[in-house]
C-alpha cells in the first residue's frame, strides 16, 4: 500500500512541476521582460528622438531631450516598481502551480473512478462540461484581453465612477444574454430526456448539460470579475479561482461521489452538482474586494453606450479568430459523441442499416489527450504571446512596422525553436505519459493505449498550436480582424469535413489528424498573409532557416531518445518517470547543442529574456549618454 502510495505521489510530483511550472515561469518572465526592457532598450520613440536630437536645430534639440528625459523617468518609474510586480508574479506563480497541482489530482481521480469507455458515462459528461467551459474560453479568457480590459484600463484612469458604471453595464449584458443561452439550452434538455427512454445517452446528457449550464453564466462572469481586478493589480483572487473548482470537484469525485452511490451516472450528477457550487463560490467571493475598491452595481446603459461600442464592435470576430482551435475541439467531441456506440451496433438515426465507426469512449479519449497536449502549446505558445503582446502594442501604437518585424520574427523564431522538439518528444513519449497519468482504477490498459494514440497524432500539430496565438495577436494589433476569422473559419470547416470523412477509416484517432491538419492549414494561411502584407519588414529568410534547423535537430534528438531510453527496463510507474526524465533532459541538451553549432540563437534569446541583440543595445546606449552630454 505504501509502495503505491509513493508511486501516485511521483506521478503527481512529476505532471504538476511539468504543467503548474510553465505559468509560474509565464509570470516571471513577463514581468521581468515588461518591466526590466523598457530600462534594457529605448524604444523606437526614444530612438527617433535621438536622431532629432542629431539633425535639428538647438531649440528643436532642447525639445526633443525633454522628450527622453519623460521617457527615461517613466523608465526610473518602472524600475522601482519591479520588487512589487516580481512579487505579484511570485504569488500568481505559486497559486497558479497549485491549481495545477489540484488540477491533476483531479484528472487523475476522475480517470479512476470514471474511466473511459464505462457506458458511455464519461462521454456524456465530457461533452456536458465542456459547453460552459468553451463558453468561459470564447467570452472570458478568450477576448476580454483584447477587448474589454483596455477600454476599462482608459476609463479608470480618466473617471473611477464612470469605469465601475462599465463594468456593471457589461456584467449586466453578459448575464442577459447568456441568461437566454441557458434557457433555451433547458428547454432543449427538457425535451431530450423527455421524449428519449432512460438508458438512451440522449437522456444522460440531456440532464448533464442541465445542470451544468447555469454554470455558464457564472464561469463568465467571475472570468469578467477576476480581468477587472488584475487590472487593477489585485492578483491574489484571480489566482485562486481554477483552484477553487479543482477542490470541490476533487471532493465531489473522491468523498461525496462513492459515499452516496457506486453507480457511474449517479456519481456524474453529484459531481455536476459539484461543479455548479463551485461556479457560485467563483463568482461571488470577488464581490467583497470589488467592493471595497468603490464598486457599486450601476446600470446606466447611456453613460458608456460609446464604450460599449467599442468593446463589442469586433468582440465576436475577434472571438473566433482566436479560440477556433477550441471550437475543433467542440466540435470534434460532438461528433465523437454522436457517433459512437458499443462494437457492432447500428446507429439507429441512419435507419438501423450503418454501423457506429466509433466506441465508446471516443469524446473521452479528446479530453484526456488534450489534458497533455495543453501543456506545450501553454509552456510555450500562451507564453511567448503573453510576453510578445504588449512590445508589438507599443510598435504599433508608434506605427513602428520595422520594429514590429524583426520582434514579430523573433519571436516566430523562437517558438519554431520550441514547439518542434515538444512535438517530437510528445509523440516519442505519448504511450508512457499515458500510462503514468491515467491508468489505475477504471481506466483500463485498452482506454490507455486509446489515449496514447491520440496523444501522439495531437503531438504532431504542436508547433501550429503554439504559432497560432502570436500571429493572431499581430494581426489584432495592426487593425486587421477580417484576415484571423477568415483563417478561423477555414480551419473550422476543413476539420468539420475531415471529422466526418475520416472517422469511417481512421476512426477517433480521426480526431486529432483532423485538428492538427487544420491547424497546421490555418497557421500556414496567416503566416503568407502577414508575409504578403509586410514582406520588407519580416525577414522570411531568417524563419526559413530557423525551421531548417530545428526539424534537422529534432530528427537527430529522436534518434539519440529513442537509443537512449531503450535501455530502460520495465513497464511500471517507476519505468515510466525514469523514461520520461531521461528521455526529456536528454533531448533538451541534444537539441540545444545541435541547434547552437548549426548557428541558432533562439534558445540563447529565449533565456536572455530579451529580444535585441546586445550590440544593438549598447549603441542605443551610447547614442543616449551622447545626447545628455550635449545637453
Amino acid at each position: 500500500m505504501k509502495l503505491k502510495f509513493i508511486k501516485y505521489a511521483l506521478k503527481v510530483v512529476l505532471y504538476s512541476l511539468y504543467n503548474g511550472f510553465r505559468l509560474f515561469i509565464n509570470g516571471f518572465i513577463r514581468t521581468c521582460f515588461q518591466i526590466c526592457n523598457p530600462a534594457a532598450r529605448i524604444d523606437s520613440s526614444s530612438k527617433s528622438n535621438l536622431k532629432s536630437v542629431e539633425n535639428r536645430s538647438d531649440v528643436s534639440a532642447v525639445q526633443s531631450d525633454k522628450s527622453v528625459d519623460i521617457d527615461n523617468n517613466s523608465s526610473l518609474n518602472n524600475l522601482r516598481n519591479r520588487k512589487k510586480l516580481l512579487r505579484y508574479s511570485l504569488l500568481v506563480g505559486i497559486c497558479t502551480m497549485i491549481s495545477r497541482l489540484l488540477g491533476m489530482l483531479r484528472d487523475m481521480a476522475t480517470a479512476a473512478a470514471l474511466g473511459m469507455s464505462i457506458g458511455g458515462i464519461m462521454d456524456s459528461f465530457v461533452v456536458a462540461f465542456r459547453l460552459p467551459d468553451m463558453a468561459r474560453k470564447l467570452f472570458g479568457d478568450g477576448t476580454i484581453s483584447v477587448s474589454f480590459i483596455p477600454v476599462f484600463s482608459k476609463l479608470w484612469r480618466e473617471d473611477k465612477s464612470k469605469a465601475w458604471n462599465l463594468l456593471s453595464v457589461v456584467l449586466g449584458i453578459v448575464f442577459i444574454v447568456l441568461s437566454i443561452f441557458v434557457v433555451a439550452g433547458e428547454i432543449l434538455c427538457y425535451i431530450g430526456f423527455s421524449f428519449f427512454s432512460t438508458d438512451s445517452k440522449v437522456y444522460l446528457i440531456s440532464h448533464l448539460i442541465a445542470l451544468m449550464l447555469p454554470y455558464l453564466i457564472l464561469i463568465c462572469m467571475a472570468a469578467i470579475a477576476s480581468a477587472t481586478l488584475q487590472t487593477l493589480d489585485k492578483f491574489s483572487i484571480p489566482a485562486i479561482i481554477p483552484s477553487i473548482l479543482n477542490i470541490i470537484w476533487l471532493f465531489g469525485i473522491i468523498i461525496l461521489a462513492p459515499k452516496y452511490s457506486a453507480e457511474p451516472a449517479i456519481q456524474c450528477y453529484i459531481l455536476t452538482s459539484c461543479i455548479l457550487v463551485a461556479g457560485i463560490i467563483q463568482l461571488f467571493i470577488h464581490y467583497p474586494l470589488l467592493y471595497r475598491l468603490g464598486f457599486r452595481f450601476d446600470f446606466r446603459l447611456k453613460n458608456v453606450s460609446e464604450d460599449l461600442h467599442r468593446i463589442f464592435k469586433d468582440f465576436f470576430p475577434k472571438i473566433f479568430g482566436l479560440t477556433s482551435l477550441q471550437i475543433n475541439i467542440l466540435a470534434a467531441m460532438g461528433i465523437a459523441w454522436l457517433f459512437s456506440g458499443s462494437a457492432g451496433d447500428s446507429i439507429r438515426w441512419l435507419g438501423g442499416t450503418v454501423i457506429y465507426p466509433l466506441r465508446i469512449g471516443a469524446a473521452s479519449s479528446i479530453y484526456y489527450s488534450e489534458r497533455v497536449f495543453d501543456f506545450p502549446q501553454g509552456l510555450i505558445g500562451i507564453a511567448i504571446a503573453t510576453v510578445i503582446y504588449p512590445i508589438l502594442s507599443r510598435h504599433a501604437a508608434n506605427r513602428d512596422f520595422r520594429m514590429f518585424g524583426e520582434d514579430l520574427t523573433i519571436a516566430i523564431r523562437i517558438l519554431i525553436a520550441f514547439s518542434i522538439p515538444a512535438a517530437a518528444g510528445l509523440m516519442i513519449m505519448s504511450e508512457r505519459i499515458s500510462h503514468l497519468l491515467f491508468q489505475r482504477g477504471a481506466f483500463t490498459a485498452d482506454d490507455m493505449f486509446r489515449t496514447a494514440d491520440m496523444i501522439f497524432w495531437f503531438g504532431s500539430g504542436v508547433w501550429a498550436f503554439c504559432l497560432m496565438p502570436v500571429i493572431i495577436r499581430a494581426f489584432y494589433l495592426i487593425g486587421d480582424i477580417r484576415t484571423p476569422f477568415r483563417a478561423g473559419l477555414i480551419g473550422v470547416a476543413v476539420n468539420f469535413v475531415l471529422d466526418l470523412t475520416l472517422i469511417w477509416k481512421l476512426h477517433e484517432k480521426a480526431f486529432a489528424i483532423a485538428i492538427s491538419i487544420s491547424a497546421c492549414i490555418q497557421t500556414i494561411i496567416l503566416f503568407a498573409a502577414i508575409i504578403r502584407k509586410y514582406r520588407k519588414y519580416i525577414n522570411l529568410s531568417d524563419v526559413s532557416i530557423c525551421f531548417i534547423r530545428s526539424i534537422i535537430s529534432a530528427a537527430v534528438m529522436t534518434a539519440i531518445i529513442l537509443a537512449v531510453v531503450s535501455l530502460i527496463p520495465g513497464q511500471d510507474s517507476i519505468s515510466d518517470i525514469i523514461y520520461i526524465t531521461v528521455g526529456s533532459v536528454t533531448g533538451a541538451v541534444v537539441y540545444a547543442l545541435l541547434l547552437r553549432l548549426m548557428g541558432g540563437r533562439e534558445i540563447v534569446v529565449m533565456l536572455r529574456g530579451h529580444l535585441q541583440r546586445k550590440s544593438e543595445r549598447k549603441k542605443i546606449k551610447e547614442k543616449f549618454v551622447k545626447t545628455k552630454r550635449k545637453k
